[in-house]
């Protein structure tokens, strides 16, 4: 009895490996599209500190953005990518008694982007040029992304602003001798692509 029991049971193993063997495979296929995102940027301004003329030295105003930038590559394509800034002149705009602005050259202001640190996923910001920058009225790049640097990338960039030894003060807003000036004040504008 034993003996036909094991012949069964090896017959019946046998025909199973002949009915999965016989069976054809089956394939499933699971697609998915990613899409490109979009080149950003956000950044913000600065209020430098105040600085008091000596007559004989330039003296340097200095500060920080008011809050961390941001730039993000989502394009999903490794192109190279450019954060440019240009500036107007510094001007202190004229008051109800000294009625004509006063300027300090756009190039009197530095720019020094900072260290940029990858949010969790992104590529090495070890390709990213962020080096310090005489900003102009004309665009110039700021920090550069040779390729492949995706994802999200912060930093918080410092200012100097070179004042001359015979640059003006700040004019009176209103009566000379008032203790409220207008500051010297420059937009920076800044583009991405």
């Amino acid at each position: 009895m034993k003996k036909t029991t094991k012949s069964a049971l090896v017959t019946l193993g046998a025909c199973v490996v002949l009915a999965l063997a016989a069976s054809p495979a089956t394939a499933d296929t699971t697609t998915s599209v990613v899409s490109g995102g979009s080149l950003t940027e956000a950044t913000s301004g600065a209020t430098l500190s105040g600085v008091t003329l000596d007559g004989s030295n330039s003296q340097t105003a200095t500060g920080t953005a008011s809050s961390e930038w941001s730039i993000t590559d989502a394009r999903g394509t490794g192109a190279p990518w450019t954060l440019s800034v240009s500036a107007t002149e510094f001007t202190s705009d004229g008051g109800t008694v000294e009625t004509a602005p006063r300027t300090i050259p756009a190039s009197a202001l530095t720019i020094t982007p900072g260290s940029m640190t990858g949010a969790p996923g992104s590529d090495s910001a070890s390709n990213i040029d962020a080096s310090p920058l005489a900003v102009s009225t004309a665009a110039q790049a700021l920090v550069s992304a040779a390729g492949s640097d995706k994802g999200t990338y912060t930093l918080t960039p410092s200012f100097s602003l070179a004042v001359p030894a015979n640059a003006y003060r700040s004019n009176y807003s209103g009566e000379i001798g008032a203790s409220a000036l207008n500051p010297y004040t420059s937009t920076l504008t800044y583009t991405i692509g």
